[in-house]
């Protein structure tokens, strides 16, 4: 492998679909648009009713696109398909509904791996948006400690990417419906280096038909039958922390509020007016997760 290669390798993005037609132009759009040459965008999709495979076919052959669409066991399966097809030496995985948030969301990446080669895994900061692609809110993560992601998952999914070496050894788990990202990340927690991007990557989209929300209940029910099943047993010091350490994300999230404000670089149109920026603030710091909708 040249330098050339090493320095610039090929970046796989891995978009699992099936009726997200109303989204998924944005979610190709935020992939063409990136400033880093070398990616391949494969989209797997479920065999889609809706427009989804009208989309798709518009922008065939516009950059380096591949797609099928055929019958799956679900979202975790479709996404280990493009796992298996992706020639990348980088991974990420990126929802039909969401985005990426700047056109150097990805070049950021390759750097930091290509200036930590011994990182098996690097991620960032999201955005919230909602269906008309309004920003919500800024989620700022934390650097990576197991303990603390065995009491809260706060690894954003989009804004997560990995050598192709995790993927190709680790798929996920075919036997969860709602929770199989953050299993994922929990059996992965262990076994490799991970580091922070102090950057928003991505975009996070919230809207009725998303899975984490239309069913809430079973996702939630999900997640306590995988920490009862993994011994993992939160207590009142952790919750403490974690209530702690989620108000001082948020108001470190206005640095990256203004920033977006000032700097107007995104991927997508922001409508952000001095009077907009303020409710911005105010949802921020005050509105639960449940309710950015």
């Amino acid at each position: 492998m040249t330098k050339d290669n090493i320095n610039r390798p090929l970046v796989s993005i891995i978009t699992p679909s099936y009726n997200q037609g109303k989204f998924i132009e944005e979610t190709i759009l935020s992939v063409k648009r990136q400033n880093y040459s070398e990616i391949e965008h494969i989209i797997v999709d479920g065999c889609s009713t809706d427009n989804t495979l009208d989309v798709i076919k518009n922008y065939d052959g516009e950059y380096n696109l591949r797609w099928i669409s055929e019958k799956d066991n679900g979202q975790a399966d479709a996404i280990n398909k493009g796992f298996s097809m992706a020639e990348g030496n980088i991974v990420g995985w990126l929802n039909s509904d969401d985005i990426y948030f700047y056109k150097n969301s990805i070049s950021s990446v390759v750097k930091t791996f290509n200036l930590f080669p011994d990182m098996g895994i690097i991620y960032g900061h999201a955005a919230k948006i909602n269906q008309d692609s309004k920003l919500l809110r800024i989620k700022v993560v934390p650097e990576f400690n197991l303990h603390k992601l065995k009491m809260h998952n706060f690894i954003i999914q989009p804004s997560c990417f990995w050598r192709s070496d995790v993927c190709k050894n680790n798929l996920l788990d075919l036997s969860m419906d709602c929770s199989f990202d953050y299993e994922y990340w929990l059996r992965l927690g262990g076994k490799y280096k991970w580091r922070r991007i102090n950057k928003v990557l991505s975009a996070d989209r919230n809207h009725l038909d998303r899975k984490i929300i239309a069913e809430l209940d079973k996702s939630i029910l999900e997640t306590r039958q995988l920490r009862t099943k993994m011994g993992i047993r939160p207590n009142l010091i952790s919750v403490i922390k974690r209530k702690i350490g989620s108000f001082l994300a948020r108001l470190k999230g206005l640095f990256f509020i203004f920033n977006i404000y000032y700097q107007k670089d995104s991927v997508f149109t922001l409508k952000l007016s001095k009077k907009n920026i303020y409710k911005l603030i105010k949802t921020q710091l005050l509105k639960k997760e449940r309710d950015l909708l």
